[in-house]
């Protein structure tokens, strides 16, 4: 009877066949042609090394699948806000880009100047008069391994996309924030833009599954270290502007910027600057809690928790800073 049923089992699955199409070129571009998604529409233009030119097709913003920024995560890679006709902050952006290949021994076959006019020709073609540039520096295509040296060589890819800027309910009525249970990334990696984002990936998820705008992550010795993709700093009861050491934490370059453009307070609204670790508890009986980034140049942080942080509304040194980020572009 078992044999019997075992039988009758093997008969039925190797009868529900599945029907798979076998595509010719022509077929498979066709398909890419065909298929689109909503957030294709914000995708103007895209530069490729491995094509040698600039695609304004988003169903063709492709990379080759064996590239190992694809299945590793093997590269790294900057954002630049595109306004009022210039790259904000791109000098920084571009050098902090070569650090971290650098760092994870990735060449950069081209000059900045080069990378540059590449950038300059994708925002062009774009036709965009404000954009997000995200430019990825890959160890390239060869192989599924984890052996960097299969690649066939680096390649480079820029894709400039429309920029929507968060809405401003944000800035006028704060954010709310909460205790990240993702681990945060070692110091050494936490250092470096690398494409391995899935620890940010999941505080994002997280942070969404709460209902909260961002959750942020903390260290061994209960130090606040950054979110996301934002970086977060206080302004303690006493006037310090104070954000972490870049020792497991992103150099961001909104903060950092937004840091230099501090000094103009100092004596004011602000007592001094620091670059100092500080604690959860820190993070809840401070004045002001601001966060920073590419995308949201600077944001208050008006609750932690569902605990007030100051008077539950942004703070004049949050709008001050912002004002003047804003008026730097």
């Amino acid at each position: 009877m078992e044999l019997l049923l075992a039988n009758k089992r093997l008969h039925y699955y190797t009868n529900q066949t599945m029907k798979i199409s076998i595509m010719t070129s022509i077929e498979a571009q066709q398909k890419y042609l065909e298929k689109s998604h909503i957030h294709q529409k914000t995708y103007a233009a895209m530069y490729s090394s491995w094509l040698g030119g600039i695609i304004t097709d988003p169903a063709l913003m492709l990379i080759p699948v064996d590239d190992h920024l694809v299945h590793r995560g093997d590269g790294v890679f900057e954002a630049f806000k595109y306004i009022n006709g210039r790259i904000y902050l791109q000098e920084q952006h571009i050098n902090r880009l070569f650090n971290s290949a650098e760092k994870i021994s990735l060449p950069i076959p081209i000059s900045r100047t080069e990378l540059k006019e590449i950038i300059a020709e994708t925002l062009k073609v774009s036709g965009l008069s404000e954009a997000i540039v995200r430019l990825y520096v890959s160890r390239g295509p060869g192989t599924f391994g984890t052996n960097p040296y299969d690649s066939i060589g680096t390649q480079i890819y820029v894709i400039v996309t429309t920029f929507r800027a968060m809405g401003e309910e944000k800035y006028r009525d704060g954010v709310k924030i909460g205790r990240s249970q993702i681990p945060p990334k070692e110091p050494w990696l936490a250092q470096i833009k690398t494409c391995n984002y899935l620890p940010n990936v999941l505080m994002k998820k997280e942070a969404v599954d709460r209902h909260l705008d961002f959750t942020v992550s903390f260290d061994e010795k209960n130090h606040v270290t950054e979110s996301s993709t934002e970086n977060i700093f206080i302004l303690t009861k006493d006037g310090v502007l104070k954000h972490p050491p870049f020792q497991q934490i992103l150099n961001g370059t909104t903060m950092i910027r937004a840091f230099e453009l501090a000094q103009k307070l100092v004596g004011q609204s602000i007592s001094k600057i620091e670059i100092a670790n500080f604690s959860e508890a820190d993070l809840i009986a401070a004045r002001e809690v601001m966060m920073a980034g590419t995308t949201l140049d600077i944001l208050p942080v008006v609750e932690y928790e569902g605990q007030k942080i100051g008077s539950g509304k942004p703070g004049p040194v949050a709008l001050e800073l912002l004002r003047l980020l804003r008026a730097d572009f």
